[in-house]
């Protein structure tokens, strides 16, 4: 137990002196990381809206032609 209250009143010591010198590090050492993850959800993005966009035209055109083939054509729906 007492290691651990040193513990946490080191760590909170640490943070009183040198917390903005620790902010600024990982901001700036994260920078990369942060824009590199923005690209790739940006090209997820892309990819499922193309995706998306492909199959919305394969379902129209398969239920187009499902329409096609059940509706009557003209010659047949007179009675001969």
């Amino acid at each position: 137990m007492v290691r651990f209250v040193l513990g946490a009143l080191a760590g909170g010591l640490a943070m009183l002196f040198w917390g903005d010198d620790m902010r600024r590090f990982a901001n700036s050492k994260t920078r990369r990381l942060r824009m590199t993850a923005a690209d790739t959800l940006k090209a997820v993005e892309d990819t499922a809206e193309d995706l998306l966009d492909r199959t919305k035209d394969q379902v129209t055109s398969t239920l187009e032609a499902g329409q096609d083939a059940i509706r009557p054509s003209p010659s047949r729906t007179r009675a001969s």
